[in-house]
């Protein structure tokens, strides 16, 4: 049986400290010798290149910063299967991103477009800084390490 093809996705803007801690992880990542089935993608802010992408894969798990209100550093683990968007009365009901594009509706987008992944895992965390700058928040900092360990039992 071949391997599943999976996809770690970075979602986020560099340039608002806490918002880029897709692309920040995305960064460690490529530093890590990684399962020949496994790709990693930044994808910064883009919304429809995105959807038109996660098709290829069985699995694509999301790293992005969601915004729900809790303690900054908040670590949060959801799995979005086409079901379940579709059986929201609203699209908003799921707000996850904080992005030009919310990852909801690029989720949606790729569903429309029969392109949705079997699998979604979304890993966010809370951010406390999303001014204007390059370097994450100490406390969203502290977590990295968590979030790969748990991208690392994701793939497994």
């Amino acid at each position: 049986m071949p391997l599943s093809r999976i996809l770690i996705c970075g979602i986020g803007n560099r340039l608002k400290k806490d918002d880029g801690i897709g692309p920040y992880l995305i960064e460690e990542l490529e530093k890590r010798v990684l399962p020949p089935n496994v790709s990693l993608m930044d994808f910064g802010t883009s919304g429809f290149k995105t959807a038109l992408e996660i098709g290829k894969y069985d699995k694509v798990i999301f790293v992005d910063a969601i915004q729900r209100g809790e303690q900054p550093g908040q670590i949060y683990r959801i799995t979005l299967s086409k079901e379940d968007l579709w059986q929201s009365s609203s699209l908003s009901s799921f707000t996850i991103s904080l992005h030009e594009s919310d990852l909801e509706r690029i989720l949606a987008t790729a569903a429309l477009i029969d392109n949705y992944p079997k699998e979604v895992v979304i890993l966010g965390c809370e951010p406390k800084d999303l001014s204007f700058g390059l370097s994450l928040s100490q406390e969203v900092k502290k977590q990295v390490s968590k979030i790969i360990d748990l991208i690392l039992d994701e793939i497994k």
